[in-house]
């Protein structure tokens, strides 16, 4: 009999409760109230109530008459529109709950970690999934998005109606913004823990939905929206793996949907917009992310437009004179767009970079070298940027903190686009890097090398520490997580350069490296790769300072270098959690990389640029000549102006020509022979 009643369809629910009624939901059909409505916190009611409180003179709510107001008839758009996201998240909510019951009986191994990171959706209980907060909550939390993320780095919607349509933009789109816009409400979550499973629970309730998505179609603008969102939170938790899983499928998607192809159907505006702008953050994200990628095969000229960008807010000074030569047959495509061309340059400054300064048989001065092709491309980009742009017409120095908050839509891109040009000379003439590639040629490195990239070195590293002094005497909260990758960077190159004997240099880089590491564990408390990258920082601090010991009178004084902490540093992609493989694969796939396996080098100096002495007996870089006082380099894109209020205090007119001094002296290479190496433990 029971067998027989095992073999049974399933009895249909004969009636559905008034809430799945009406959002043509699959009602559970339980009495008095089903489970969806319980998971979902609403009131549940059957017919036969609603037929017995109309009997006993009790109008329910949902029967009184509808206002024809266009407020109301807005509110009842957006609850129908809840309602409809509602039996949405209740389907995920059913299949989270099956997978969760499937974990349950499965095996585990707790030796293996939680492939999610802080806490599987999955495998919480209904009660602790997090529900979607309340619409006006909804809205506050895509406002904060708007001010801190947009364009921050992704351009990816359109501002303007944004937050008009929210309301019919697809869950998971919700979700994930909500996941990136949250770590800024600290009003509503000061609990660190709190935040966390906040952020947790709306990025895999998000991720649940827009997988949903991509395996039963259709698949949509928001789906890659979505993949967009989901990469930049997954990157910026340290699963770097996810992260460039979630952007290579949003790219592929893309490709397959020719979104890199303008449509020829009829299109709003606003939508034309966003799909180029969704095609362009995907371009960045991947960039950024230091994944340098093909064209997708389209021939020359078939890509979007740009994205529409913000103009420079006016500037208070009225006598700004703008340089008219610098303008001439220029189009202004807007800041957006010169930040994704200059994403260009960094993906392949990144690919420099993962090469670990491996010698080739072509020197790094040759035109046909990596670094050569790669400064002829930034300069040739450089050449484009229209003269409003620059820094100098900017004007930051009259900006107040009021002024920059209420145009983060251009300043954001703004800083980044400065930063980023910076940071990509820093990364290209980083002492470790350029003494790594430079062991084949010793005896046959030219001058004129060694002055060019000691001067940019001590230039570029100067410009971004006088930005992170800048966001701090305006308090503009800096929300991009990149700058404070460009900071680790510099921080580097100063904790190199600051093993000296001359006491005046020492303390002044060891400042310089301490006001970097400030500034990036400060982004630390809004992205949790940035708090791992200032522990690292302050590690590579420790053990490079425990194993500098010269002796008194050395002629050759060395430091004892484990290259893998440096690596993990400089290379942007590898900035996150160790574990980002073993959480995203199993057993059958999963492998230490041997990509930061101990390399430990003893080094010893390079030969030094000549330079003149004075009668101070400092020796004097030409190049300082033309650092700040003289009309030559005022037309480049990122040089301070004679005169103007930002010239960083700590910048004197001999800098270049004591960096230059420094920068291949005692203990500031760190290889003497590729073969001299041994593998030693954590100092």
């Amino acid at each position: 009999m029971n067998s027989i009643a095992a073999g049974r369809p399933a009895k249909r629910v004969r009636q559905a409760c008034e809430p799945c009624r009406r959002k043509k939901a699959k009602c559970p059909g339980e009495q008095p109230t089903c489970s969806l409505c319980a998971r979902l916190q609403q009131q549940c009611m059957y017919a036969e109530e609603r037929r017995i409180s109309l009997t006993n003179g009790l109008v329910p709510t949902e029967s009184a008459p509808i206002p024809t107001t266009p407020e109301h008839r807005v509110s009842k758009v957006l609850e129908d529109r809840l309602g409809s996201l509602e039996a949405k998240m209740g389907e995920v909510l059913d299949a989270l709950g099956r997978n969760g019951a499937r974990a349950e009986q499965a095996p585990t191994n707790p030796s293996i970690p939680n492939p999610l990171g802080f806490s599987a959706a999955s495998s919480l209980p209904f009660g602790q999934l997090t529900p979607l907060p309340t619409w006006e909550n909804v809205l506050s939390i895509a406002q904060l998005y708007l001010l801190y993320c947009d364009s921050q780095p992704l351009p990816l919607f359109h501002k303007e109606t944004f937050l008009s349509t929210l309301g019919n933009r697809d869950p998971e789109v919700v979700y994930a913004v909500l996941a990136l816009g949250v770590r800024f409400a600290e009003d509503q979550y000061r609990d660190a823990n709190d935040l966390a499973s906040r952020i947790n629970g709306y990025t895999e309730v998000a991720r649940g939905l827009v997988m949903k998505r991509i395996s039963e179609g259709p698949v949509e603008l928001s789906t890659l929206q979505c993949l967009c969102l989901l990469s930049l939170v997954d990157f910026t938790n340290g699963n770097t793996h996810r992260s460039s899983i979630h952007s290579s499928l949003a790219m592929n998607l893309a490709q397959c949907a020719n979104l890199a192809s303008e449509p020829h159907v009829a299109l709003l505006p606003t939508a034309r917009e966003e799909r180029r702008r969704c095609f362009w953050s995907i371009c960045l994200l991947k960039r950024l992310h230091s994944i340098e990628f093909d064209d997708l095969d389209l021939p020359d000229g078939s890509f979007p437009p740009y994205p529409g960008s913000p103009t420079m807010p006016q500037s208070r000074s009225p006598n700004e004179v703008t340089d008219g030569t610098r303008n001439t047959d220029l189009k202004d495509q807007g800041i957006v767009a010169y930040v994704i061309m200059l994403s260009e340059v960094f993906a392949k400054t990144a690919k420099y970079v993962r090469r670990h300064g491996r010698p080739t048989s072509v020197p790094p001065w040759s035109s046909q070298s990596e670094y050569s092709r790669i400064i002829a491309l930034q300069m040739d980009l450089e050449t484009r940027v229209p003269y409003i742009h620059r820094f100098k017409p900017a004007s930051l120095s009259e900006r107040t903190l009021e002024e920059l908050q209420a145009n983060r839509d251009y300043w954001g891109p703004f800083f980044l686009n400065q930063v980023l040009y910076h940071t990509i000379l820093c990364l290209l003439n980083h002492p470790l890097l350029l003494s790594l590639s430079l062991r084949n040629f010793r005896s046959t490195i030219p001058e004129i090398f060694l002055q060019h990239t000691s001067d940019l070195i001590s230039s570029h590293t100067t410009w971004i520490i006088h930005f992170i002094k800048y966001f701090e005497e305006k308090s503009f909260l800096v929300s991009d997580p990149f700058l404070g990758y460009s900071a680790a960077v510099v921080a580097t190159i100063e904790l190199q350069l600051s093993f000296t004997e001359n006491t005046t240099i020492r303390e002044e880089k060891r400042d310089r490296f301490f006001k970097c590491v400030g500034f990036v564990q400060g982004l630390g408390k809004l992205w949790p790769h940035m708090a791992r990258l200032a522990d690292r920082l302050q590690r590579l601090e420790d053990a490079v300072s425990a194993s500098y010991q010269p002796e008194s009178g050395a002629q050759n004084k060395s430091l004892l270098i484990d290259l893998s902490r440096f690596w993990e540093i400089l290379e942007y992609s590898s900035s996150s959690d160790s574990d980002s493989a073993r959480r995203m694969f199993g057993d059958s796939l999963y492998s230490e990389s041997p990509a930061f396996a101990n390399e430990v080098s003893r080094t010893s100096p390079l030969p030094e640029p000549t330079r003149l002495i004075s009668q101070q007996g400092i020796s004097h870089s030409p190049a300082s000549q033309y650092g700040l006082h003289t009309s030559i380099p005022m037309n480049h894109q990122y040089t301070v102006d004679s005169g103007t209020s930002l010239r960083p205090p700590d910048l004197l007119d001999d800098e270049f020509s004591i960096l230059a001094t420094n920068f291949f002296s005692q203990g500031q290479e760190f290889l003497r022979s590729c073969d001299n190496r041994e593998s030693i433990g954590n100092f």
